[in-house]
């Protein structure tokens, strides 16, 4: 039974000084009262024998209670102490000694499990604390994976991004375009640029290819035609000159001085038609990558994609562990999962969405304003209003950018205080310049067809005058649009907009290049160095951020779906979802 207080007052803290107090106080009382019954009875007359016990009853009585009183304030007052919990000591010692054979057993275990032959070892790192641990992984799994309405199973010409992707990740290639724009040279030993037209490239010997296997691999992607992904970036090509068995020149129609990142398209063995580890082989029903040099160390057999007619077939088969993984593009698609346990990573598929300025606009031409305008808006707001789930805030045009603009009304007002401007009556900022008021006014133009679009005009246009800049939104057909955007009668317009893996942002350099800070970074991209490129494409980013050349709204994603036994896609992020082949695989419980 535990313990309760029935009633918390009755019982009282007394100091001792009280206590003695009273006691004298009772002493006294008793005393006095005992003189007084005396004296009573002296005095009294001759009462009847019932009225004499009935008094000496209450003299007896009242004698009792100040005894009990006065032997209740005279005890000791009892003072209660909480003993403190004790503490185990431990020693050190003994810690470290418990430490030492748990990590012994650990090291016993661990050893026995490594000799089992149907398990591998990967090595995985956590994305936040990029520890180590050891995950023992199936040998030789087949991944399958579901797709939807492939529009072909040809890897030459498909325009499926997941294909393509795996395609490239398990072919060599010249080189590899990291997160941050960074190369990674991989059959390519060095490249020298000549100029943005010429570029020698000098292979390394150890993949045992030469310049014919390059010159093949090209003619193979050409001739395939414009539904390949990578014809674009090598038809620019002129012509190709072979220095020797490992050199050559590129020779470009055109000034390119992104030329560099175009040289991660897959490469084929001119003997064997293939180079890394595995062979494809393909049908209406799908595609599957075969390893056709399997060993001891691998983790994955095969990669077989099936094509579905519905994403709801893709789903059944999912739930019911019958592929590995799939992509989900809605709420609608996720839904259809249920109450299955699953793991999920999020990539951006290159579909973007931008504002834009008019560099020649007397308004978006001051900085003061643009960063006002960018200051002012709430886009995780936007993003919240719109199809959360599936799009996120971008700020740059570069898919790997870090740089991220804020949301700060305070400073939205205080940088267009700081530069003259004051609010009229209408809470709008204006200032006066050369004898005449300016407002901080800006036309949007937007297209009258995409209600998502002229939502996110009319989040924008509120968002703006809570800061004191007025928007007025013009919604136009797209033919109208372009005519007005030629002829730089706008100040503003939402533009959607298409990024890939590569850093080449030359299609928006008219948006862009707003002043000669702008202009500056992109002289120094043009005129750098193949080695120094990737610094110089950085600091264009960071340009572009300063001088808020343009203001991002969100990136689409597209969720990539896997059970949980599967392991490999921890570090996936935008179009690379396959990059880390080499150690996806079937996790064993």
């Amino acid at each position: 039974m535990s313990a309760k207080i029935i009633d918390s007052h009755r019982y009282k803290t007394i100091t001792k000084t009280q206590v003695d107090k009273k006691r004298r106080s009772v002493e006294n009382s008793f005393k006095s009262n005992k003189k007084s019954y005396k004296k009573s009875n002296k005095y009294s007359t001759n009462d009847s024998n019932n009225s004499f016990i009935s008094n000496l009853r209450i003299k007896k009585l009242r004698e009792r209670k100040l005894e009990r009183e006065m032997l209740l304030y005279s005890r000791p007052q009892r003072t209660v102490i909480k003993e403190p919990k004790q503490k185990v000591y431990i020693p050190k010692s003994f810690g470290i000694i418990c430490a030492i054979l748990v990590l012994i057993v650990l090291v016993y275990i661990s050893a026995k499990i490594m000799k089992l032959d149907e398990v591998i070892t990967a090595n995985v790192f956590n994305n936040s604390q990029k520890e180590q641990s050891n995950i023992n992984l199936e040998k030789n799994y087949n991944l399958k994976i579901g797709l939807t309405l492939l529009d072909n199973t040809d890897v030459n010409t498909s325009t499926n991004l997941i294909l393509n992707d795996i395609y490239k990740n398990i072919s060599l290639s010249l080189v590899k375009v990291e997160e941050n724009y960074s190369l990674k040279y991989q059959v390519a030993k060095s490249i020298e640029k000549i100029s943005n037209k010429e570029y020698i490239i000098t292979l390394n010997e150890d993949y045992k290819l030469d310049v014919d296997d390059i010159v093949f691999s090209i003619d193979n992607i050409i001739s395939s035609g414009e539904s390949n992904m990578y014809y674009n970036r090598l038809n620019i090509i002129d012509k190709l000159d072979e220095i020797g068995k490992y050199k050559f020149k590129a020779t470009l129609k055109e000034d390119n001085p992104y030329f560099i990142y175009y040289l991660d398209f897959p490469l084929l063995d001119n003997e064997n038609k293939v180079t890394g580890e595995y062979t494809y082989s393909s049908n209406e029903e799908g595609v599957t990558f075969t390893k056709y040099n399997s060993n001891q160390d691998s983790t994955i057999e095969s990669i077989k994609i099936d094509n579905y007619n519905t994403i709801d077939e893709v789903v059944d088969d999912f739930v019911n562990g019958n592929i590995d993984l799939f992509f989900a593009t809605s709420n609608n698609d996720m839904q259809l999962i249920g109450k299955k346990d699953y793991n999920i990573k999020k990539y951006k598929d290159g579909e973007t969405l931008f504002l834009f300025g008019n560099k020649n606009s007397n308004v978006f031409s001051r900085k003061e304003v643009r960063t006002a305008l960018m200051y002012s808006l709430n886009r995780d707001e936007i993003v919240k209003n719109s199809d959360n789930n599936f799009i996120e805030v971008i700020d740059l045009p570069f898919l790997y950018s870090t740089i991220k603009y804020k949301y700060d009304v305070v400073g939205a007002q205080n940088i267009m205080n700081s530069n003259g401007w004051n609010k009229n009556g209408y809470g709008i900022y204006e200032k006066y310049e050369s004898g005449n008021y300016i407002g901080a006014t800006l036309r949007l133009i937007v297209n009258e067809q995409d209600t998502n679009k002229v939502n996110i005009a009319n989040n924008i246009k509120n968002m703006a005058q809570n800061v004191g800049i007025n928007i007025e939104i013009e919604t136009l057909s797209q033919e109208v649009i372009s005519q007005r955007v030629e002829a730089g009668d706008y100040d503003i317009v939402l533009a959607s907009v298409y990024l890939n893996e590569t850093p080449n942002i030359n299609f928006l350099k008219s948006y862009l290049n707003i002043n000669d800070e702008t202009n500056q970074a992109f002289l120094q991209v043009e005129n750098s160095s193949a080695e120094n490129l990737p610094q110089n494409i950085q600091n264009l980013e960071y340009v572009l951020s300063n001088e808020v050349a343009c203001i991002g709204i969100y990136a689409r994603n597209i969720n990539l779906v896997y059970q949980k036994y599967i392991l490999g896609f921890d570090n996936i992020n935008y179009m690379k979802i396959f990059d880390n082949i080499n150690n996806i695989g079937k996790i064993i419980e």
